[in-house]
């Protein structure tokens, strides 16, 4: 079969130009990395960590306080071999810190500075027993001196009390971005941005509760 000069060049200029625009595609697709934003909208969380943007600003439109989940602590006690009670003296340690959720998102990082705009927007304690603060880092700890007896194992669960924060972030620029100098990022008044951190007690311990529990092994 032979082709001719107008098939020959339909034939090789589609792949010319797959080729040409490929490059175009994945780089829009991956242009923002701000969870639930739009490649028409700017990457704020990124412009505000990186102080790109003139204002970064925490708005809270909701906050409560609660018990989380538990975890355990340190490594298991064991007496399994045993043929008597096994006395122990041990102290157990956990940390917690907080954590930034953007559109149900986690894998953003948080520069100090942003999170410096967070403290400043979430409402501070209105309790002399406990505290709050934004992105430090808070241990319990705890020491257990007892028996276990044969055939047995035990082990420390730590649940610790959260304070949550929901609300946006608005976002000043110097000049239009995008064709705006304001965005309010996931959007005004909502609570798209949530900030999770462990409440201390008056002595800056972090406050929970602690489970001890028992097992046949």
């Amino acid at each position: 079969m032979k082709l001719s000069k107008r098939n020959l060049s339909r034939t090789l200029l589609a792949p010319a130009l797959a080729l040409l625009m490929l490059p175009f595609a994945t780089g829009t697709a991956n242009a923002n990395t701000s969870p639930g934003w739009g490649d028409d909208k700017p990457d704020v969380i990124w412009d505000c960590n990186h102080n790109n943007a003139d204002l970064c600003q925490y708005h809270q439109v909701n906050a409560w306080t609660a018990l989380g989940k538990r975890r355990q602590v340190g490594n298991t006690v064991n007496n399994c071999a045993g043929s008597g009670p096994l006395r122990f003296d041990i102290t157990f340690r956990t940390d917690r810190s907080t954590s930034y959720s953007f559109q149900q998102e986690t894998s953003v990082e948080v520069s100090a500075g942003l999170k410096d705009t967070f403290e400043a927007g979430v409402s501070a304690s209105a309790s002399q027993t406990e505290k709050w603060e934004v992105g430090t880092t808070t241990s319990a700890s705890t020491t257990l001196s007892s028996n276990i007896q044969p055939h047995e194992a035990g082990g420390y669960w730590f649940a610790p009390y959260w304070r949550h924060s929901q609300g946006w972030l608005e976002v000043h620029y110097g000049k239009r971005k995008d064709g705006h100098y304001y965005w309010y990022y996931p959007g005004q008044g909502s609570g798209g941005v949530q900030i999770t951190t462990p409440v201390m007690n008056s002595d800056g311990s972090m406050k929970g509760q602690w489970y001890w529990a028992t097992w046949k092994c």
